[in-house]
């Protein structure tokens, strides 16, 4: 189970995303891929709500609320709102890339099974 979250909404115009690391312990609001606001909590400890604020860019430019609940246990997952325009707003969550796989979504082959394949090219070659 991964310790980051990534979400994200289009809002008039605008790419908003919200992404955590580290346990979430560090918190990071993008605006049109640019860090915006950023938040980092003390070691070992996370609080069970975070509030970002930031504002679409624009003539006047509108200001809006992030807030995101962290779950009390894995089965509960994080929920983030953006509060703008008087509304709240659901942020869907974004499946973050896993290392195991490659763009083409296939899984990469495991060290082990590599070196399985390069010893039997080798010893096909060898009996030649």
């Amino acid at each position: 189970m991964t310790h980051a979250h990534r979400f994200h909404l289009d809002v008039e115009g605008h790419s908003v995303t919200v992404q955590t690391r580290h346990g979430a312990r560090e918190t990071e609001l993008l605006v049109d891929g640019k860090v915006v606001d950023y938040l980092h909590a003390r070691t070992g400890h996370r609080e069970p709500t975070t509030a970002l604020t930031a504002e679409l860019p624009g003539d006047p430019p509108q200001s809006f609320r992030i807030t995101l609940r962290f779950g009390e246990a894995p089965a509960y997952p994080a929920v983030c709102l953006m509060e703008f325009a008087g509304r709240s707003h659901p942020m869907p969550a974004i499946p973050l890339a896993q290392d195991d796989t490659t763009p083409s979504g296939m899984t990469r082959p495991s060290l082990r099974s590599t070196r399985r394949l390069v010893r039997s090219l080798l010893r096909r070659t060898h009996r030649r």
